[in-house]
């Protein structure tokens, strides 16, 4: 294990090193007056290297590190990559213009405004990471659909990462919020605490503001089986929240099939729909919660009509109401209601934050999935945003 960690910290530094030398080449070139906060930021953007192989190290030391730590390394790294292209794509426009002016003077308004502009996107991006909760209401027309199920309104919320620094005001926002919506049901499709199963105490507190008349469901995230996920299901069990392994929970006549995450390594926290649906009754409706959207191949040949996932955070940049992320280019479904065949997929983009507390136009998310028939769909039963 301590050998792979060091190939791949081996790898990192040699793509990384470039985008940190041209980073810090350019800036003390193009503004040698600031040379003593380029060399400060340079430091302690990459101090967190020496700690990956004691990453996993469940300590408060090393939480207060990778708390405090991470985000600076991480940001530091995103920019590093985000300046050299920048500054690649100033050479190609200086070239006709370099027998006249000299790069550094060339490059220095570019350079200005890029950082400037990523000020403000970072103070924009802090707040929307923080402050605001929005509401999608997301209307599913399924075809026969039982008549029980007609206006069943279930709340779906992800991503939460609850890690040292999450506010316990914050979580008790979001989940009064949830409550005030009136769910017959609340989802939380994974990723609920940040690698460390000792914030799940945290995560609970928070709970307490939602009614306890409604039952709270979860399922596992790739960030629960990076730490110990044994632990986690542990505490969690015969607590507030309802943990579903690769099992199912009957809600009147909807079967929410619960399925584990496919980081999971052990053979019996390895998704399994299958067992899922094992005890699902013949009458009963059909709705998966998963926190990768990759269930979804899962869900179509067994013809399962919902699916509701999350995992992806719109990579916490995009253009919400275009249905744009970052995310898109990496991944095929990454925010909004997708029609695979015959499951409606959808992709809640988190209420959280992964390591950066970052957010800029993908506000966190709780997403109102209200179930139709496609007969009172019909009828002007449509979206609010």
């Amino acid at each position: 294990m301590l050998a792979r960690l060091l190939i791949f910290l081996g790898i990192a530094l040699v793509i990384f090193l470039p985008f940190n030398w041209i980073t810090y080449s350019q800036l003390v070139r193009i503004h040698p007056r600031k040379r003593r906060w380029v060399i400060a930021a340079v430091i302690v953007g990459n101090l967190m290297w020496p700690l990956l192989p004691l990453l996993r190290l469940s300590t408060p030391l090393m939480r207060f590190l990778r708390a405090s730590l991470g985000p600076v390394w991480i940001a530091w790294t995103i920019f590093a990559i985000l300046y050299t292209a920048m500054i690649l794509l100033t050479l190609l426009v200086w070239i006709p213009f370099r027998k006249r002016r000299r790069f550094a003077q060339f490059a220095w308004w570019p350079s200005r405004v890029f950082l400037w502009f990523l000020l403000i996107a970072a103070i924009v991006g802090y707040y929307q990471a923080l402050v605001p909760l929005r509401i999608e209401r997301v209307p599913i027309a399924v075809e026969n659909l039982p008549p029980s199920l007609e206006g069943k309104r279930i709340a779906l919320i992800a991503d939460l990462h609850v890690g040292l620094f999450t506010r316990p005001s914050r979580l008790e926002t979001i989940f009064k919020t949830t409550s005030d919506l009136a769910p017959d049901a609340v989802l939380i499709a994974g990723d609920l605490i940040d690698d460390d199963p000792v914030f799940v105490p945290k995560l609970l507190a928070g709970t307490r503001t939602l009614s306890p008349k409604t039952p709270l469901l979860a399922v596992l995230g790739n960030h629960e089986m990076y730490g110990n996920p044994r632990s986690v299901i542990d505490q969690l069990r015969n607590s507030r929240i309802r943990l579903l392994v690769n099992e199912g929970y009957a809600l009147g006549d909807l079967w929410i099939a619960g399925i584990s995450d496919y980081a999971g390594r052990e053979p019996d926290l390895r998704p399994n729909l299958d067992k899922a649906l094992a005890a699902k009754p013949a009458t009963s409706l059909a709705m998966i919660v998963a926190h990768q959207p990759r269930v979804v191949y899962d869900a179509v040949p067994r013809r399962v009509p919902i699916a509701l996932t999350a995992h992806t955070h719109g990579t916490q940049f995009g253009i919400r109401p275009l249905g744009w992320s970052l995310a898109g280019l990496f991944v095929k479904y990454h925010m909004g209601l997708y029609h695979v065949g015959p499951t409606q997929l959808y992709v809640n983009t988190g209420a959280g934050y992964w390591v950066i507390p970052f957010r800029l136009g993908m506000t966190p998310e709780i997403t109102l999935v209200e179930l139709r028939s496609p007969v009172a769909q019909s009828r002007g039963y449509a979206v609010t945003r």
